[in-house]
């Protein structure tokens, strides 16, 4: 069975699909995943964006590129969020989460975020998910490992030959890895 690593921001409806692919891949013991969430887009304020105007057009076009992408049976849940919101700390909570725990807790942020509305910027949603206590060490660890794959997008798929393939190749990756 292969080990994946796949980078990933919860802001980013690619990263949202990666994750079921993951779930997918795991449930059918095809591969175990090392899941890092990542910080895509830090500059994003603490207080995040309103979507609309020219961000919501933005996400719309990304949700109807993701719909375009999904295979058949693979749920379509993604919604336009309210809020483009700034990730690091639920990128940090979600480093603290128990590795045991963390691909519920991924699930859970990402509905959150996108089939929900809630803000996973509040540490009230965050502890309701389940989310650790934060692990600033190991979210910079998965950063600089990210950043120094000179990766800009996300998601990111780590082969178990060290190959990393990014954006839409590693969404089809996945996919082909599920058969």
């Amino acid at each position: 069975m292969d080990h994946l690593i796949i980078y990933g921001d919860f802001n980013c409806p690619f990263s949202a699909l990666a994750s079921q692919r993951a779930i997918d891949l795991v449930d059918r013991a095809r591969a175990t995943v090392d899941w890092r969430a990542v910080e895509h887009d830090p500059a994003i304020p603490n207080g995040g964006v309103l979507v609309e105007g020219e961000v919501a057009a933005g996400f719309r076009q990304e949700l109807d590129h993701v719909r375009s992408l999904l295979r058949e049976g693979e749920p379509d849940v993604l919604r336009l969020p309210t809020r483009q919101v700034n990730t690091r700390r639920a990128t940090v909570r979600y480093a603290g989460t128990p590795i045991e725990q963390r691909p519920g807790v991924r699930q859970a942020l990402f509905a959150a975020h996108w089939s929900r509305g809630d803000a996973i910027d509040d540490d009230h949603v965050l502890d309701r998910i389940g989310a650790g206590t934060p692990n600033r060490s190991t979210a910079e660890t998965w950063a600089l490992d990210w950043r120094q794959a000179d990766a800009v997008t996300v998601p990111v798929l780590v082969l178990p030959d060290g190959y990393r393939s990014r954006g839409l190749g590693a969404l089809k990756r996945l996919a082909a890895m599920i058969g």
